[in-house]
Formats: C-alpha cells, structure tokens, sequence
C-alpha cells in the first residue's frame, strides 16, 4: 500500500565521500583538514572540488578529475605529484634543484636518472640539459613507470642521452613487447602449405639469363 508514496531511486549511486569546494594556493596546491594537495601547475584552475574518500582524494574541475591522491589523516603535510610540476619547471630550469617535489623524487629515483641528467647538463650546462631532462621525465604522463625507466637504461647503455633517444627506446621496447596474433587459416585455405615448398635455385639463373640478353 505504500509504495505509491515511495521515492523513485536516484539515477546514480550516491558517493560516499565529502565534497566541497576548494581554492588554489601560490604553490598550485589545494587544502584539506590542514594538508596541502597539488594539482597540475600549468593549467590556473578556478572553482575546484574536491572529493574525501576514505582512502583517497579527488579534485576536479568542470566535473573532470585533474588529481588524484592517497588521503593524508597526519597534519599540515604536502601531499605532492611531482609530474604536476614538470611544465612549469621546463619553462624555469634555474629552479629545477631547488624543487621540492624534485627533491623528494630523486630520494627515490633509479640511479640511471642521476647518470642522465649529468650527461645532459654536461653536454647542454646553459639550461637545455635540464629542459631535456624534464622532457624525458614527462614521459611518465603517458607511459608506465617501469617502461620509462627501462628506457632510460637503454638510451644510456646506446650512448643516445637526449629526449629523442629515449623516445626511440621506449618505441622500441613497446614494439618487442606486443604480441602478434597467429594467423587462422581455417577459413584461407589457399593459404595452407606456403612457406613449406622448396626452394628452388634455379629461378635465379633464369634471371641472369635475362639480364646478359
């Protein structure tokens, strides 16, 4: 009798997380319960939200998720991304040392990375070699951490230490690592049997002969 007073359901599920707008600081990072979130620095966004989840933080602009971080419960930390960072450090590579999010990455960063951008800063001392690296670091926008790494060894290893360089070595390591599928030939079989003739040499005297004609 009483489902004709019930509600209809929501369309969507209800999310079960705090959300509530928030501001950026000078240092392109977003506060919540005293600790500090980065977002990307490139962009200048206004009118962010963020989503508390038990274990995780969202900040979105437009309603399109920009950042993502494990929730910090301590107080007053930086809870920071350091590819947030890169395109503002690529246009200012006097800053680059002095970063803290670069600061806090190379605590933890293959040795591999050091060799390289000591390469790169002995080869290009006036800012490029920094530049370049940042370009390199970059690639972890889009590809998996371990595949960059992997990379870099190569371009090391190659004597190819420079942007490009590791560009083609992670080109490279994709290629070896995809898979080509079997060709089914149930449903060609015209196809079945070629590759397994023998060859038959004499082919090419024939066209000898037509050459010396």
């Amino acid at each position: 009798m009483e489902r004709e007073y019930l509600l209809p359901l929501p369309c969507r599920d209800i999310e079960c997380c705090r959300i509530l707008p928030v501001k950026l600081n000078g240092y392109s990072q977003v506060e919540f319960e005293t600790n500090r979130y980065s977002v990307p620095a490139d962009a200048g966004y206004r009118n962010l939200i963020l989503k508390a989840y038990p274990f995780r933080v969202e900040i979105l602009h437009m309603d399109k998720v920009i950042a993502t971080h494990p929730r910090c419960y301590e107080k007053h930390q930086d809870v920071i991304d350091p590819l947030h960072y890169l395109p503002l450090l690529e246009k200012r590579p006097g800053a680059f040392q002095h970063a803290k999010p670069i600061r806090r990455w190379r605590q933890k960063w293959p040795k591999a990375y050091e060799r390289l951008l000591k390469e790169l800063q002995s080869r290009w001392p006036d800012g490029r070699g920094i530049r370049e690296f940042v370009g390199i670091l970059k690639l972890h926008l889009d590809h998996p951490q371990e595949e960059v790494e992997e990379a870099v060894e190569m371009a090391l290893n190659y004597g190819c230490c420079h942007l490009d360089g590791v560009k083609l070595c992670l080109n490279q390591l994709k290629m070896e690592r995809k898979e080509i599928p079997p060709v089914e030939l149930d449903s060609h079989p015209q196809l079945v049997g070629v590759g397994d003739h023998p060859v038959d040499l004499g082919k090419y005297d024939l066209l000898l002969e037509g050459e010396e004609e």
